[in-house]
């Protein structure tokens, strides 16, 4: 059984799967390119039945299953599968979409003018040739080509125990590589590289980078990374469309374009109308059509990442070589190559030496029966038949048997004067070609001298641009490096909806005012949550479970003023039986900070930020809480801040930070307050001492009151007054820190959004009941509010001016 593997995996690695380095060709390619030869199916003839050729590859020279040739001679007449195809086909031969061919019986073919260059001086013996499998033809071991097929075309195959993938390249560079080597053997890699610098795939496309190439070049494996090549249209004022023209080499389009829509329709891309295929005869074009104000670059990134548009291209520069497979870099490659045809030309000139000789010795038989002439004619005339006069003169003239022959032979139109000349003139001709190519075996130099000849040659009749741009990998696309910096009010409904809107889109209104429409809401679905963040901040997303998500603001979608947003179910993976209660924007997880959580009933938790900066897609707890309770409020703290609670009673209570030790994610927390029945924690805040602290109410009402004025309670206290609750103010919705030059922003639960400058907010005491700050409509209610800071930069050591300090 060993024995018979081993013989069934050399068989395999020998005599299918595997490329040979000299002409690049596995034996099926090859059977089927000579096949073609000898029916004289060239370039320049008309195109013969693929089921006639595929019936003389079997019967010859392959006898492995139609299917097998009808299949290779398919793939060597794909444009989109070679690089330089060596058939030229007539009919249906399959399609980039994975279309099949049409039946042999359908389909023609004959063979390409670059693969006649494969097969030139095949009658020259230039090469061996071996028996078929029934010993009645024979065939080439491989081709005397002058192109290096194995790097033009490339090569994949699955031997047992190995696999090749050797990427296509360009012929120009190839040519112009190998033409450098032969003037310099002792070429270096990065010398080679200025000349051949990548794969050049039949499809475009682009490489990014350059590593993997030179990891494939040197050593003979790598990765390559491709990727489509796509540019962006304007559709209209603010509407996109991106269109791309070359995918990566190997990629199914219509599989693609499937892809791309079954992705949309999952909501895994969102940001795409309509995807269309408008490709024809001139060329390749999907369109993808994106909706109002989103990033092409974004959208691009996600199809980078999850699609076919961007693929490694897997190298394995393996062959045949001498009859063994070896892994082989660019040089060698180009090494063996270059000596394959210094062999080849030695055994055409050999050849040629040897017919020019032949030649030349009958024609100096000639050029002596000529100045023997009358003579000769005498002792022809008196020979009795051709057997004497043949002997004669070999006797009398000294001719060999094959001089004595063709003199015999000759047509008497050949002793006219201008015949005579000409065989002087051959004579001349071919003692000139002898000695050229004694020249050309006797002068290494001078062999070298007709290889660059012929490389030239192949070079201005074939060469052709790149396809594949090559450009540099600056890794993956960062997209915060798409996204403008700035402040943008997120939004959030009762029914899960999250949008973003820069800031600036909100006028600022005196104290009073009606405010504008900020998010397009059904009547069951009203606002419950304001965040100011920038952004490229990280948005901590805590639950009412305790379990806190990660997420990047600029991933929430800019839906417009009145746009709707998208559920948060499609950015983060909820579990069923939570809610989302807080928010928390991080710019950095620092070991020196905090995060301070506190639940609905008066317990508090300090936790390291550290903590929090690897969650897991499924979420991490946060805290863990007592049964019938929920988290209602996270912030970040330095370490040293003070802590202000507000209750929807109207209460507060004020302590240092440092009264609540440090505790593990999983632990429960301490109380932080003692409330009286049915009232609850509304308002948890990290402030310092010269913190302006902003209550508002349900119905609209508002005050500052220095922090100050509230005495240090201490922990698990009732509190001091925070705000005189009525039924005209309403409870208390909100109570944050602000500055004297913060702007506040205000929203309904109807979706009406109020920006204002806190300045203009009287400062009042503690048991005030504050001044209109929003005419809410008659059954509309305040449902959250925020400050806006007066900057970009959010300062870590100052709690003041946003709830959403980081």
């Amino acid at each position: 059984m060993k024995r018979s593997y081993l013989d069934y995996a050399m068989s395999v690695i020998i005599g299918r799967a595997l490329p040979d380095i000299r002409d690049g060709l596995k034996p099926v390619h090859r059977r089927i390119l000579f096949s073609m030869n000898e029916m004289g199916l060239q370039f320049n003839r008309p195109t013969r039945k693929c089921a006639r050729v595929c019936g003389d590859v079997l019967g010859k020279y392959h006898p492995h299953g139609e299917g097998s040739v009808y299949d290779a001679l398919v793939r060597m007449a794909q444009p989109f599968s070679l690089r330089y195809p060596l058939i030229t086909g007539q009919g249906n031969f399959g399609s980039v979409d994975g279309d099949p061919p049409a039946a042999m019986r359908y389909t023609e073919a004959k063979l390409s003018k670059i693969a006649g260059q494969l097969m030139d001086d095949l009658d020259k013996e230039t090469v061996d040739f071996k028996p078929n499998f029934d010993e009645t033809e024979q065939e080439p071991e491989y081709f005397p080509t002058v192109v290096p097929n194995l790097l033009l075309n490339g090569s994949s195959g699955i031997a047992v125990g190995m696999a090749t993938n050797i990427p296509p390249h360009n012929l120009t560079e190839v040519m112009k590589g190998l033409i450098a080597m032969v003037d310099n053997p002792k070429i270096t890699l990065p010398e080679m590289l200025q000349l051949i610098t990548g794969p050049d795939f039949p499809t475009g496309g682009l490489i990014l980078g350059r590593q993997g190439i030179y990891d494939c070049y040197t050593r003979g494996r790598g990765s390559i990374k491709m990727r489509a090549k796509a540019f962006t249209e304007k559709l209209g004022k603010d509407r996109e469309s991106i269109v791309i023209t070359e995918i990566p080499f190997q990629v199914n389009k219509a599989k693609l374009i499937t892809d791309i829509a079954a992705l949309v329709n999952e909501k895994k891309i969102d940001g795409i109308s309509d995807v269309r295929d408008e490709s024809d005869r001139e060329g390749m074009r999907i369109v993808l059509e994106l909706k109002r104000n989103e990033h092409p670059e974004v959208i691009l990134n996600q199809l980078y990442k999850m699609t076919q548009m961007q693929m490694n291209f897997g190298a394995i520069m393996l062959a045949i070589v001498n009859g063994q497979p070896r892994e082989l870099g660019l040089l060698d490659i180009l090494k063996h190559f270059i000596e394959h045809r210094a062999e080849v030309v030695r055994r055409r000139t050999d050849f040629l030496l040897r017919k020019a000789r032949d030649r030349e010795h009958i024609l100096l038989g000639f050029k002596k029966a000529l100045d023997n002439l009358d003579r000769i004619i005498e002792l022809i005339r008196a020979a009795k038949n051709p057997r004497e006069a043949r002997d004669g003169l070999i006797t009398e003239f000294e001719f060999s048997d094959r001089q004595a022959q063709a003199i015999i032979e000759l047509q008497l139109q050949r002793l006219t004067g201008m015949e005579q000349q000409k065989i002087l003139d051959e004579l001349a001709e071919i003692q000139r070609r002898i000695a050229e190519y004694l020249e050309i075996l006797g002068s290494e130099k001078v062999l070298r001298a007709l290889i660059v000849k012929e490389f030239q040659e192949v070079l201005d009749t074939f060469g052709d641009d790149r396809r594949t741009e090559i450009i540099e990998d600056t890794g993956e696309i960062n997209i915060e490096d798409l996204v403008q910096v700035e402040d943008v009010a997120v939004t959030v409904t009762r029914g899960g909806y999250l949008k973003r809107t820069t800031v600036d889109t909100y006028r600022r209104q005196t104290r009073g005012g009606k405010g504008r429409i900020g998010m397009g809401t059904r009547a069951e679905d009203v606002v419950e949550h304001l965040i100011i963040a920038s952004t490229h901040d990280y948005l901590l997303i805590f639950t009412s479970k305790g379990r806190v998500y990660w997420l990047k603001v600029y991933n929430i979608p800019d839906a417009g003023t009145v746009g709707k947003g998208k559920n948060i179910n499609g950015l983060i993976n909820l579990q069923p039986d939570e809610e989302v209660k807080a928010f928390l924007p991080v710019k950095q997880f620092t070991a020196d900070r905090f995060i301070v959580m506190v639940t609905k009933y008066g317990v508090i938790k300090r936790t390291e930020l550290t903590d929090f900066s690897n969650p897991m897609a499924r979420g991490i707890i946060a805290c863990t809480l007592d049964e019938n309770d929920e988290l209602i409020s996270a912030k970040i703290s330095n370490g040293q801040n003070q802590i202000f609670l507000a209750s929807r009673e109207g209460m507060a209570a004020r302590f240092g930070e440092e009264e609540v030790r440090s505790m593990g994610r999983q632990a429960r927390g301490v109380t932080a307050m003692k409330l009286e029945k049915d009232d609850y924690l509304i308002s948890a805040e990290v402030v310092d001492e010269s913190a302006l602290m902003l209550a508002i109410s349900e119905n609209g009402f508002g005050k500052r009151t220095k922090l100050t004025d509230y005495r240090h309670s201490g922990r698990a206290v009732k509190g001091v007054i925070n705000m005189k609750v009525t039924n005209k103010t309403g409870k208390v919705v909100a109570t944050m820190p602000i500055k004297e030059d913060s702007d506040v922003m205000i929203i309904t639960k109807d979706g009406q959004i109020i920006r204002i400058e806190s300045m203009k907010i009287r400062q009042s005491g503690r048991s005030a009941q504050g001044v209109k700050l929003v005419d809410v409509n008659e059954g509309d209610k305040v449902a959250s509010a925020g400050a806006i800071p007066e900057s970009d930069e959010h300062q870590p050591d100052d709690a003041q001016g946003s709830l959403l300090k980081d």
